[in-house]
């Protein structure tokens, strides 16, 4: 059973070792002066921004990789949620501003 591996810089990397994605990021991230986030965060919140930005449910949970949409689904509820909320006012609003039409009796 093998221990470790080494990329091509010579490092070893234990099996249970974070990947260099890790470290590249948290260094950017620290270069940059900006709050760390892990790789998993990193994820959720492209995925909801990807949602807050009226991308389809479908692209998003193919673009994760989730075998089923319901994952998706379930996952972002919280996002769907608000959508959903947004939704109903946006709706509310465009009959509101509907002109109305005088009926002659």
């Amino acid at each position: 059973m093998q221990k470790a591996v080494t990329d091509q810089q010579g490092t070893q990397w234990g099996l249970w070792s974070k990947p260099k994605s890790f470290y590249l990021l948290k260094k950017t991230l620290t270069d940059l002066k900006i709050e760390s986030i892990s790789i998993h965060g990193l994820r959720h919140t492209h995925a909801s921004v990807l949602l807050y930005k009226k991308i389809s449910i479908y692209y998003v949970s193919e673009r994760l990789g989730h075998a089923k949409i319901d994952t998706t689904l379930n996952y972002y509820s919280h996002v769907i949620k608000e959508l959903r909320e947004e939704d109903t006012r946006n709706t509310l609003d465009l009959f509101e501003k509907m002109p109305t039409v005088k009926t002659f009796v």
